[in-house]
């Protein structure tokens, strides 16, 4: 998530991810990159409250982008800011992000946090795809289990199934690599917001047995359209943090996901949704 400023308001990235099989970088790591770059415009004690993201175009990692800032707002209690992505001068993302002065509030309720199995009694990532991938046909692909491994997140899986309602629903729990002790709020909140792109947007796939030999279905694209975050609560992106997730709708060539992030005390910390394209 590291950025250079090179100008007034205007940063730079220093690496970008493109996954294996990816149209372009990862999604995660431009809404956190442009989430920091926001959050270097702002002062203290103003924290994200909210950002609203949309992607325009795919982003290669061969040329780094751009992150131009724009002082939309400056309030006594909230502030806000646009930051516009450009790779060689073409539009490829766009984020408007609040920020707000902390205040209490005598007025508080949550959605509860689900009982699920503790962080340390699950499998990592990359040991679910590897015996996914075995039970599918027999052959793992290392190549991609070793790029999972070097993400700076690092998730257990839950094993899950559909709501009471019927919805699709997946989980995991997270959290950032390293000690993050030293690091201001800013850098947790951009980690996690690298963090939220995880398997969001591929909830809308879980109705449809697509990795199943029964599946009636061939994906052709599941590409991400736009993303959003609300951060409720301070928390620490180094310490595991549960994500929830559910799809209330698929229609139209397009899938949305809703997500709901715990800290290990059962408080809701932050909220997510994203819409992508679904064919």
């Amino acid at each position: 998530l590291e950025l250079e400023e090179v100008g007034p308001d205007t940063f730079l990235s220093v690496d970008l991810w493109r996954p294996k099989g990816n149209r372009g970088v990862f999604g995660g790591q431009v809404i956190g990159q442009a989430l920091s770059a926001a959050g270097k415009t702002v002062d203290s004690p103003y924290r994200c409250n909210s950002l609203h993201c949309y992607f325009l175009a795919a982003g290669t990692n061969t040329e780094m982008i751009a992150y131009e800032v724009r002082r939309i707002r400056q309030g006594s209690s909230y502030c806000s800011r646009l930051v516009v992505a450009k790779q060689s001068g073409r539009v490829i993302f766009i984020a408007t992000t609040s920020f707000q002065r902390p205040e209490p509030s005598v007025l508080q309720h949550q959605y509860r946090m689900p009982a699920v199995p503790p962080p340390e009694a699950l499998i990592n990532r990359e040991e679910h795809l590897r015996r996914k991938q075995h039970r599918k046909n027999g052959v793992v692909d290392k190549e991609k289990i070793n790029e999972l491994s070097m993400l700076p997140v690092e998730t257990r899986v839950v094993p899950t199934s559909a709501d009471k309602y019927g919805l699709p629903v997946n989980a995991i729990w997270l959290r950032a690599k390293g000690d993050m002790s030293a690091l201001g709020h800013l850098h947790h909140q951009s980690m996690l917001a690298y963090a939220s792109d995880f398997a969001l947007i591929s909830t809308t796939l879980r109705p449809f047995q697509l990795e199943s030999t029964k599946s009636r279905y061939q994906l052709s694209m599941l590409v991400s359209l736009d993303h959003t975050i609300w951060f409720h609560e301070p928390f620490r992106a180094d310490e595991w943090l549960l994500y929830v997730m559910e799809s209330p709708r698929a229609a139209g060539g397009r899938g949305l996901a809703v997500g709901r992030i715990y800290n290990r005390d059962g408080v809701l910390v932050a909220s997510t949704a994203q819409e992508g394209v679904v064919r």
